[in-house]
């Protein structure tokens, strides 16, 4: 009697672990397998490409940015300006990124065809097609948007926050997909890092964008800071040796030095903005008090804050491939302190913070971007697939969608973002200004990331620029410029 209870019991173990197993395989098929598909090392594409003629790739206007000539061969847009501002979008034809010739094979090589469609090009003995597709990016909006970087690396990416849509997204340094073969050859030179899309992939450190991560810990562990009275009086001072954080002492010698066991935590040119509310504070950037909130709420809300925001996870979007940022260990007051106002360890992407800021415009909720806005069949004029907007994740809840916008919209109108500013509409935003070398002369990474407040143009833009200075000097007059090309052009 025991013998067969034992059994019924083994057989629903298995039973269970084997309804698990098949569980885990249906939801990593779903979640990692269209890059998977898109992998260089699938050789059904790679054998599908010998065999198929390869759909183009539009934008959505029509402009065509990659196609197959009479001859068989993939070719890519005329201007080389074009194919530079675009290219980590499209991609390349010998599977070395992960861009739409990547990502969207499936439609471009035929995958996707019916039986009777691929009986027809049987019988009458012509090569098979794929069907085109056409992307959500607007290419001239990508050009001008590119043209601003002015030759320094960095990425700027622009979405409707209301459906996801990706407007422009392009990064330098960046490589021409036309000249794949002389890259391989060593004929023509590929600047370093230029493969890697950096609006998507590349990890920064956020400076003062993260402020927007740390008022939000504060709207939800500490009780009506809204109302609050901070007070900054100047640097903070911590003990070098165990980064703690001590008060009512004179960190300077007779001769205002610093003595060598103390490090301090300053707001930008020594700033001293005595009594601020928390939305003036997030106006003026102030370094004080966010990092007296940081140490108020401590590493463990602070993280948790981080990570219902999406840092230290995974994106699994369905028609690009993105990193998420991350939020490292703070052990002393010092480390918690420079983490709350974007340095010590945090990590964010161009992407990750657009997603963010586009939750603020969108009452908290996050739209899943998107990059394909239709393929077309090649023997009927019906479209094969369309866009179809999808909400990603709420991200923020009660009021905080709210009192994060009234923040941004203070610094584009009279805080440090107000060369955001765009002539009739009302830009909200936030500046950034990231210290990644502790070297006399070195210069900063520019941040900004904002928002359009606009039911008719709903466009949220992130923008960072390497090594060039301040936030609000530099990245923010770029993307004014763009939100207003954007908006232009929608018209």
């Amino acid at each position: 009697m025991n013998t067969k209870r034992n059994i019924k019991a083994m057989l629903a173990v298995f039973t269970a672990l084997f309804v698990l197993l098949a569980g885990y395989l249906v939801y990593i098929i779903g979640a990692y397998g269209p890059y998977w598909f898109a992998s260089p090392y699938n050789t059904r594409v790679t054998n599908q490409k010998n065999t198929v003629w390869a759909g183009s790739i539009l934008d959505r206007n029509g402009v065509v940015l990659a196609y197959t000539n009479a001859d068989g061969e993939r070719e890519y847009a005329a201007e080389e300006s074009l194919r530079l501002a675009t290219a980590h979008v499209i991609g390349d034809n010998s599977g070395q990124t992960l861009g739409a010739e990547a990502l969207f094979a499936k439609y471009l090589l035929g995958f996707e065809q019916s039986i009777g469609e691929q009986l027809s090009y049987l019988v009458s003995g012509e090569q098979r097609r794929g069907k085109d597709v056409s992307l959500t990016i607007d290419s001239a909006l990508c050009t001008y948007a590119s043209s601003l970087l002015d030759g320094n690396d960095g990425a700027i990416f622009l979405m409707n926050y209301k459906t996801g849509e990706v407007l422009a997204c392009t990064a330098n340094p960046a490589f021409d997909p036309a000249r794949m073969s002389e890259y391989t050859t060593g004929e023509y030179a590929l600047a370093e890092g230029s493969m890697v899309n950096r609006a998507t992939m590349g990890r920064y450190t956020p400076g003062s964008t993260f402020k927007i991560i740390t008022t939000i810990a504060a709207l939800r562990y500490l009780p009506n800071v809204e109302e609050r009275a901070f007070n900054c009086d100047g640097p903070l001072v911590f003990e070098k040796e165990s980064g703690k954080l001590v008060s009512g002492v004179n960190p300077y010698d007779e001769e205002g030095e610093l003595y060598s066991k103390y490090v301090l935590l300053r707001d930008h040119e020594d700033a001293v903005h005595g009594t601020l509310t928390l939305a003036e504070a997030f106006a003026v950037s102030c370094n004080h008090v966010f990092a007296e909130i940081a140490l108020e709420i401590g590493e463990e809300k602070l993280r948790q804050t981080a990570e219902s925001l999406g840092f230290n996870g995974t994106f699994l979007f369905d028609e690009l491939v993105a990193y998420a940022g991350s939020f490292g260990e703070a052990q002393t007051d010092f480390a918690l302190a420079w983490s709350g106002v974007g340095q010590h360890t945090d990590i964010l992407t161009p992407i990750h913070l657009c997603l963010i800021t586009s939750a603020i415009a969108n009452d908290g909720v996050a739209m899943e971007p998107k990059l394909l806005l239709q393929v077309s069949g090649t023997s009927t004029s019906a479209p094969v697939a369309d866009f179809v907007p999808e909400a990603y994740q709420t991200l923020l809840k009660g009021n905080e969608a709210e009192f994060l916008a009234s923040c941004m919209r203070g610094v584009v109108e009279h805080g440090t973002g107000t060369q955001a500013a765009v002539s009739g509409y009302s830009v909200c935003g936030k500046t950034g200004t990231a210290e990644i070398s502790s070297a006399e002369n070195a210069l900063s990474h520019a941040w900004f990331t904002g928002y359009v407040d606009s039911e008719a143009f709903p466009y949220a833009i992130t923008v960072i620029v390497e090594r060039a200075g301040g936030g609000g000097t530099i990245a923010a007059p770029i993307a004014a410029k763009v939100l207003e090309y954007a908006i232009v052009c929608s018209q």
